[in-house]
């Protein structure tokens, strides 16, 4: 968006899933594979009514769905947040924080 790549170190980050799992009511970390996680992005009041169709679409998309679940898929047991949470977080600034979030929104 902006045409750079993010300052993670300057902000006291060492990758993006960091800055990320620090921004708990911007984004979730969510497993989704062995060493794979999906960003779903947090609602907020500019963007609930986005969200539910969002919901709504994705329900009635699974409703025509006949896809058989893998047998072997149990979720990784690893969190994110636990790994990736440091004996003092660095404090984002409010202004990278707002771009992210608009940028996510």
């Amino acid at each position: 968006m902006i045409g750079k790549p993010l300052p993670l170190r300057d902000l006291g980050f060492r990758s993006t899933l960091e800055l990320v799992a620090d921004m708990p009511e911007v984004v979730r970390v969510c497993p989704y594979e062995k060493d794979t996680f999906i960003l779903k992005a947090i609602a907020d009041e500019t963007t609930k009514a986005i969200a539910k169709l969002v919901a709504r679409q994705r329900k009635s998309a699974r409703a025509r769905k006949s896809a058989a679940v893998k047998a072997d898929a149990a979720p990784p047991s690893k969190n994110p947040q636990s790994f990736l949470r440091r004996s003092r977080a660095p404090v984002l600034p409010a202004t990278v924080k707002a771009e992210l979030q608009d940028l996510l929104s």
